[in-house]
């Protein structure tokens, strides 16, 4: 099935999820949660759709570009939160943060195996869960503990997944 989005389209996807990211960030720093999770909505939509076109225009910059940002999603929003909820609230910042290191071992692993020549077979909705649970969390304040622990331990499976299949693999030549 070919993409709704042409390759032209994903830099200025990615330029939305950025600014809306930062402005998500802004908003939950200043006491905005609800706020926050609307923009970041835009931010996470914005993300998952320029993650799709640049797969199937099978551009590696643009793929690149597309990991890159969703780091940089990941940060504003689980470091937004973390930034926020300190000192008041040691659970959600704990939460947060856990969430924020989990996402980036499990992106460090993926590339590192890639990197180092094992095969690994990323799925895209599971890069997509982490940043949708915070914007339920931002949006549905009473759920943001959960949303945010859920969203730690979804990051962990692609670790232990990823490290299973390079111990199963040959080595790389």
């Amino acid at each position: 099935m070919a993409s709704p989005l042409h390759s032209s389209a994903v830099p200025w996807l990615l330029a939305l999820s950025v600014a809306a990211s930062a402005g998500a960030a802004t908003l939950v720093v200043f006491s905005r949660p609800v706020a926050g999770g609307v923009s970041a909505t835009a931010a996470v939509g914005a993300s998952i759709l320029a993650g799709l076109a640049a797969r199937r225009s099978g551009a590696a910059r643009l793929v690149f570009a597309d990991h890159a940002v969703e780091r940089l999603l990941e940060a504003a929003l689980f470091g937004s939160v973390a930034w926020a909820a300190v000192p008041e609230e040691p659970w959600t910042a704990g939460a947060a943060v856990t969430a924020l290191v989990a996402s980036y071992v499990a992106s460090y692993m993926s590339a590192k195996a890639i990197g180092l020549g094992f095969a690994l077979h990323e799925r895209l909705p599971y890069r997509s869960v982490r940043p949708l649970l915070a914007v339920l969390g931002l949006l549905f304040p009473a759920v943001l503990d959960v949303a945010l622990w859920a969203a730690a331990a979804i990051s962990l499976e692609p670790v232990v997944r990823h490290g299973l299949s390079v111990a199963r693999q040959k080595e790389p030549v």
